[in-house]
């Protein structure tokens, strides 16, 4: 069967979703260094010379990989916060450190977006952001409906601090045991917290102002 250019939009979307599916497979099986145009072409339907078509760089892949799973993270915490139940703040914060936990692949590629957008092209950069800023309506509904007595404008704080943090906390998940010791030892000999301790306190801390409407219920729920 001879080659066959792509030429609906339905097939070029096909072919790019080829390209990312194998990408990812790649970077699960063996991390960033697997990930390149050789590579992806021997996994996919068309030749390496096609990805270039849709792709110019292995930066661009990656970043559209990330775009992905940042949509698929979201889509995940809109389902963990149902609106028609109160959660108390530290309910709401175990399980987005949970969904943090679980997600280290997508929290490494988060780490390198702004180096992966200075080999993309705008419009791949473009794409992601608006991928990216889909936090503030997720997060901002989400709390809207547990803390509806705070203001907006403290939920958008918490959205730019949250992407920030996401973007950041990749390499504390990464320590090897020397650099474990290191940090115990500059710490003064003090035990080092678990990566799940110290994402679970600094989400109390971002959520420290906000009054959960779950965890008024709790206090009167005690008091009866």
């Amino acid at each position: 069967m001879s080659f066959q250019r792509a030429r609906k939009a339905e097939q070029i979307q096909e072919r790019r979703q080829e390209i990312l599916d194998a990408a990812w497979d790649l970077f699960v099986e063996g991390g960033l260094e697997m990930v390149t145009f050789s590579t992806i072409a021997k996994r996919i339907s068309f030749t390496r010379q096609t990805i270039y078509t849709y792709y110019r760089s292995r930066e661009e892949v990656l970043l559209d990989l990330l775009g992905v799973h940042v949509e698929k993270f979201y889509d995940y915490v809109r389902h963990m916060f149902p609106t028609d139940k109160y959660i108390t703040q530290r309910e709401f914060c175990q399980r987005l450190t949970t969904h943090l936990l679980t997600h280290k692949k997508m929290l490494l590629l988060f780490s390198l977006h702004i180096t992966l957008e200075q080999n993309s092209r705008y419009e791949n950069i473009l794409e992601f952001k608006r991928i990216m800023y889909e936090a503030f309506p997720t997060f901002c509904d989400i709390l809207r409906g547990q803390c509806p007595e705070e203001k907006d404008e403290a939920f958008c704080h918490f959205c730019i601090t949250i992407m920030i943090y996401i973007g950041s906390i990749y390499p504390l998940m990464d320590q090897n045991p020397l650099q474990l010791k290191a940090l115990s030892e500059a710490m003064g000999g003090l035990e080092v917290p678990s990566v799940e301790e110290t994402v679970m306190s600094s989400l109390l801390l971002m959520t420290a102002s906000f009054r959960f409407v779950g965890d008024a219920l709790a206090g009167a729920s005690e008091q009866n």
